[in-house]
Order: structure tokens, then C-alpha cells, then sequence
């Protein structure tokens, strides 16, 4: 008998209970993001979709509601299911076990 292996799907409250804030306003993506200090964020959409996506962003110094440049650090597409075990040890990383 061959066991399989179950991954819990991750939602937003999953990572809102760790620190996510919902954002003031629609996005297609029904986005959370994380602050990082120093005008970064992490930004996580399509949670628990085969779109889900997790992004390092920068945001203007002046305006933070404008992001000036943005990397994509998980995409179902390639890395496939996002974890919450994978989105903490991103923000250990970053914050130095700040999450």
C-alpha cells in the first residue's frame, strides 16, 4: 500500500495569523502582503490556486502605496504548492527570525 503524501492548501488567514495584512483595496489576486522594513514587502496572491504567487516588492520611499520594483520569488507555475513553512523561513531569512 503506497501512502500519500498531503499538503495542506495555505489561505489567506493562514498567513495573515503570521503576520500578513490585507491590503485597503481589490486586487485581482485578493493579495496580502508582509512588511519587511526599509520599504519592502512581501506580497502573496492567488493563495491556494494553481496562480499563487509570492513577491519580494519595493515601494517608493515618498508614496507606499507605489511599488517601484518587484521580484516574483514563488510561482505555482514553477515551484508549485506554496507552504507556510516555505513563507516563514522567507521571512526568517529576510528579518533575521523576525516572523
Amino acid at each position: 500500500m503506497r501512502s500519500a503524501l498531503i499538503i495542506k492548501t495555505m489561505t489567506n488567514d493562514d498567513l495573515i495569523e503570521i503576520g500578513f495584512k490585507k491590503i485597503p483595496h481589490f486586487t485581482i489576486a485578493n493579495s496580502v502582503i508582509y512588511p519587511l522594513g526599509r520599504h519592502r514587502h512581501l506580497s502573496a496572491g492567488c493563495v491556494g490556486t494553481p496562480n499563487e504567487m509570492l513577491w519580494i516588492c519595493e515601494t517608493d520611499d515618498q508614496n507606499e502605496t507605489k511599488i517601484n520594483d518587484l521580484v516574483c520569488i514563488h510561482n505555482w507555475d514553477y515551484d508549485g504548492v506554496l507552504t507556510i513553512e516555505k513563507v516563514k523561513m522567507l521571512i526568517n531569512t529576510i528579518c533575521g527570525g523576525s516572523s
